[in-house]
């Protein structure tokens, strides 16, 4: 893995890391939230090497820090159609003609955002069980979980949660977070149990996130209210979607929405996985279908 940063005009930093081999097939990789490119080493945790996984699909995932995390610059008006704006820029740098993209979790409308936008750049989409909704819609809100406390938050008491955030993003956590507060299924909480996986999973999605602060993921936690700059019956490429029936970070309101109004889908649907444990367990199985879409 190798970081990197590119000066977008305006003279904004976009920070991104590379993984896999360097002649691999090009596949953009958007991360979760608050989170950063550092994100696919959380499968260490888990003894399952990334860069491994990649050369044996032959996949160099470009992995982009979003405004305000990790080295990326913090873009106060950034919306998820200036976030693809910021990828089309970085893909002509890197003289990347056509791609792919992966995202996971809060990555999804980002991934969405970018192939509505710039079809000729993205030839497939790869969402691992990842928002497609509008917060704002009716009905998507009031069916989230444990994280409606942290979106509910960024949205109604912004300086509060920075704070919050700033200080959780301090170091690396010893301890999860209590079972009645993040409700998780088994399947999720069991994988965030040791010292280990809590300290690799905190330092390379919250902590880096907040390296320079928490503007940028209270920023995008509010964003997610807003209109998501696509529309999923437009988007044309094809759209792989996974999805555990235990997930309730991601509920299936948003998948439904891929497989309802996307023409082009294919629905990967999982039983007695979750959030976590779908990312951790189907990798393997999920970058080999990225290369053969």
């Amino acid at each position: 893995m190798s970081d990197f940063t590119t000066l977008l005009p305006g003279g904004r930093t976009l920070s991104y890391s590379l993984y896999g081999p360097a002649h691999g097939e090009p596949v953009f990789y958007f991360h979760g939230t608050p989170s950063s490119r550092l994100e696919p080493l959380i499968l260490g945790a888990y003894k399952k090497d990334i860069n491994t996984l990649l050369s044996k699909s032959n996949i160099q995932l470009i992995a982009v820090d979003r405004p305000g995390m990790g080295y990326s610059s913090f873009n106060p008006k950034g919306t998820f159609e200036s976030f693809a704006q910021d990828v089309s820029f970085l893909a002509s740098q890197l003289k990347i003609e056509k791609s792919k993209v992966l995202c996971w979790s809060g990555g999804g409308p980002y991934a969405l955002a970018t192939a509505y936008h710039y079809p000729e750049l993205i030839g497939s989409v790869h969402i691992i069980t990842g928002f497609t909704r509008s917060f704002g819609e009716p009905g998507v809100f009031k069916n989230m979980h444990g994280n409606k406390y942290y979106f509910g938050a960024a949205k109604k008491i912004p300086g509060i949660m920075r704070v919050v955030l700033s200080w959780a993003g301090r170091k690396e956590a010893k301890r999860g977070i209590p079972r009645f507060v993040s409700q998780l299924p088994d399947v999720d909480h069991n994988l965030m149990h040791t010292q280990d996986q809590l300290r690799t999973i905190s330092k390379h999605t919250l902590v880096e996130a907040c390296r320079n602060g928490s503007k940028g993921p209270v920023h995008e936690a509010a964003l997610y209210y807003n209109d998501l700059n696509y529309k999923l019956e437009e988007i044309t490429q094809v759209v792989h979607f996974w999805w555990g029936y235990e997930d309730n970070v991601v509920t299936n309101v948003h998948a439904k929405a891929i497989e309802k109004k996307v023409l082009n889908h294919v629905m990967h649907y999982k039983p007695g996985e979750g959030h976590l444990s779908i990312y951790v367990n189907y990798m393997e199985d999920i970058l080999a279908t990225v290369v053969n879409s």
